[in-house]
Parts: structure tokens; C-alpha cells; sequence
């Protein structure tokens, strides 16, 4: 009877330790898929820095 309690207690420990690491990788792709999404944005934006929207207003600069 002990050794089948010993199995059960070992069966619960890697049921809960597997959902850790199955929450692990889920957070991993998670922020994989973030990134590639933010490159993939960065990449593909207009760069509205370079070019003023408009010229200064009767040579007034500052």
C-alpha cells in the first residue's frame, strides 16, 4: 500500500510540475510572437521623424 502511494504522490508531482512548464512555454511563445510582430512593425513604419509636417510659418523657427 505504501508503494502505491508513493507512485500517486510521484504521479501528482510531475502532473503539476508538467502545467508549470507547460505555462513556461506558453509564455515564451507568447513574447516570441510579440516580438516578431514589434520587429515586423518597427521595420515596416514610416518614419515621420525625418520629415517635418510642416514648414515653419513665415520663416519663424523656433
Amino acid at each position: 500500500m505504501e508503494r502505491q502511494e508513493a507512485i500517486m504522490s510521484v504521479l501528482a508531482i510531475l502532473m503539476i510540475s508538467s502545467f508549470f512548464v507547460l505555462a513556461a512555454m506558453v509564455g515564451l511563445a507568447d513574447a516570441f510572437v510579440h516580438f516578431v510582430c514589434w520587429s515586423a512593425n518597427r521595420l515596416t513604419a514610416r518614419k515621420t521623424a525625418d520629415q517635418p509636417d510642416h514648414s515653419p510659418a513665415h520663416g519663424m523657427t523656433a
